[in-house]
């Protein structure tokens, strides 16, 4: 069967041939899947008062409640393709959020630091990267040799032994006559070992799972024709016919995820000044001259401006028979009080006036 007839969910047409005990088990699973969607459905209604948000499943044919037959084996293989592929889709976008949040605060953490920190954290961060990316040349997985290292190192077999179908059956944990995501990512972990170590603190376990299922969707595009998300015996032999009549000159090396970005630019720009929001880091929070004029001058990056106060007028010699001064309210700006006449009096002696050092803000 070819991948067209695979995609169009003709492998469904060959379910007349199980026999009857098969049968009566699948028509005993769909029984109870659909008791299960008939009481989450109910709590959904009771729940938003009505039938308004009910989906049908799209998974099983509901027009045909008593027996399982062909349409419920193609839409069980459409939807399940369609859900590994989007959660492969969404693995890859939290990858790429993780990352660059990892950027995010190293920038935000060198723009705190001062020049001779930030130059010295640069450096170490540089070595980092270079210890990890000194690792031994990694096979391409999925090659012959790829696979050939696995049936020296972790099956024990003399590498001039290797034999495909028995490597295939050896691989086949559960022994289903494919190779499912598990058993294929089982693979790659000598690949991995040479470039991630759990006690070395230069490499990111997240990293490495990252890296593992980059391998594992390399080799499901090169093998798995029928595009199913498995791979059958005969799909793994074909491909190991094709690659002894073409063997590559030269063995193509695999790009790691050290040698590439998961992010663009503009992306990372933009994920820094929605995290930096969210975080309360201001709007200069990668800028290091403006981290360093904020931290010179907090009182001006961080409170608001202060009122204007006016300075206060000369102490005046004080009068014993001038009358009172008006009230001055709070809501008024300060207003120059007009001066009564002075009156004809017999002087009047006072004490001398200390001269008492001046507050340099307000002048008192």
């Amino acid at each position: 069967m070819n991948e067209e007839d695979i995609k169009a969910g003709k492998i469904a047409d060959h379910i007349d041939d199980l026999p009857q005990e098969v049968f009566d088990k699948l028509h005993r699973a769909k029984f109870e899947e659909i008791e299960r969607l008939r009481k989450q459905i109910e709590e959904q209604i009771k729940a938003d008062g009505g039938a308004h948000n009910v989906q049908m499943p799209d998974h099983l044919d509901v027009q045909e409640l008593e027996k399982f037959h062909k349409e419920d084996l193609r839409r069980l293989i459409q939807k399940t393709v369609a859900d590994m592929n989007k959660m492969d889709d969404q693995r890859k976008e939290d990858f790429k959020q993780y990352e660059m949040k990892k950027q995010a605060e190293e920038d935000h953490k060198l723009a705190q630091m001062s020049p001779e920190e930030r130059e010295k954290a640069k450096r170490e961060h540089e070595e980092a990267e270079k210890r990890h990316n000194d690792h031994e040349k990694l096979k391409h997985p999925g090659s012959k040799d790829q696979l050939q290292e696995v049936w020296e190192e972790t099956d024990h077999l003399e590498k001039d032994q290797y034999d495909p179908k028995t490597f295939f059956a050896l691989h086949d944990l559960n022994g289903d006559g494919f190779w499912n995501d598990f058993e294929l990512e089982s693979l790659f972990q000598l690949e991995l070992e040479k470039m991630y170590n759990e006690t070395n603190p230069d490499d990111d376990m997240k990293e490495r799972a990252e890296e593992m299922y980059r391998m594992r969707e390399h080799v499901m595009k090169q093998i798995d024709v029928n595009q199913d998300r498995m791979i059958s015996m005969q799909e793994f032999l074909n491909d190991a016919d094709s690659q002894n009549a073409n063997p590559p000159k030269q063995e193509e090396a695999w790009e790691d995820l050290g040698q590439k970005k998961v992010y663009t630019d503009e992306e990372l720009q933009k994920f820094e000044k929605e995290y930096a929001a969210q975080q309360g880091w201001g709007e200069h929070a990668y800028d290091p001259q403006q981290v360093a004029s904020e931290q010179l001058h907090p009182q001006a990056a961080q409170q608001p401006p202060q009122q204007q106060v006016h300075p206060a007028q000369p102490i005046q010699p004080v009068n014993a028979h001038a009358p009172p001064p008006l009230p001055v309210h709070n809501a008024q700006p300060p207003v120059q009080q007009q001066q009564p006449p002075q009156q004809n009096l017999p002087p009047v002696h006072h004490e001398p006036i200390q001269d008492h050092t001046k507050d340099p803000t307000y002048g008192i």
